[in-house]
């Protein structure tokens, strides 16, 4: 049996944007806050409300971006190579709709990626756009704690979580990160216990995966979410049901990336 149905964006459509302003957080976290009036037009759905990120590709004079929702990958691949965007999957991390900004938080390391590259590069004004593709974490019907399982690439989404769950929700969260100064404040309940996990020099999602294997669960877990680097998403899967008895109907698992290897959308 599959894992718990996607939530479904509503109404999605393109919403142009521009870059407003951008922060460093942290030795691999970038903050870009992006803004204009098609943002009314996004419904804030909180949780780890993610979208398609459309940006310039370097040498390109403007941004081209298909015009249909459901059609847009055939669009996409209409599209001459010299005028493709450049696409990658992102996660709401602060979203302000009233004001009409929304905040993006980028990963980046040595021999950044597209989306990394395009973070440290980006003026203000710079244009950018996104389509957006609903909720994966998806705990309705679930009674119990929660379990969250990432790496650095997961903190907006699990950020996202904590900040939507009701604020008497139990659980933990093990969040696997490159530098102990990318840790972050994520408004937690009270009741929800994180473990920041440092892997030192250890692949990306070892350190991680050990910790998972090392926690005691709560006896009565109810509801488990695991992504970010592809091993470290399908092995906590695989650890919960194989070895934890955990129903996978109740398991939500997504890889974001693939060491060596950037997803395209």
């Amino acid at each position: 049996m599959a894992g718990p149905a996607r939530v479904a964006a509503v109404a999605p459509r393109f919403i142009e944007l521009e870059v407003l302003g951008a922060q460093q957080l942290s030795p691999h976290l970038r903050r870009i806050t992006l803004g204009g009036e098609d943002v009314a037009n996004m419904t804030p759905q909180g949780y780890d409300q993610w979208f398609r990120f459309f940006m310039r590709r370097p040498g390109q004079d403007a941004l081209q971006v298909p015009t249909s929702p459901k059609q847009w990958f055939p669009q996409y691949l209409l599209m001459s190579e010299a005028k493709r965007p450049f696409i990658r999957n992102y996660t709401v991390r602060s979203f302000r709709r009233d004001a009409g900004e929304l905040d993006i938080d980028f990963v980046v390391h040595e021999d950044p990626g597209p989306g990394a590259q395009w973070s440290l590069d980006a003026k203000v004004g710079e244009r950018a756009a996104l389509l957006d593709e609903g909720l994966l974490y998806n705990d309705e019907g679930a009674e119990g704690d929660v379990l969250m399982v990432g790496d650095e690439s997961v903190i907006p989404a699990i950020a996202g979580v904590c900040g939507s769950i009701d604020r008497a929700t139990r659980g933990v969260a093990v969040i696997e990160v490159g530098h102990l100064d990318d840790v972050q404040d994520l408004g937690e309940p009270e009741g929800v216990e994180v473990h920041w996990i440092h892997r030192g020099a250890e692949r990306e999602g070892q350190a991680g995966l050990r910790a998972l294997a090392d926690l005691d669960l709560p006896a009565d877990l109810g509801y488990a979410y695991a992504a970010g680097e592809q091993s470290l998403a399908t092995g906590a899967r695989r650890h919960l049901v194989k070895h934890r008895g955990v129903d996978k109907a109740n398991v939500t698992f997504t890889g974001y990336w693939r060491l060596g290897k950037a997803y395209v959308s």
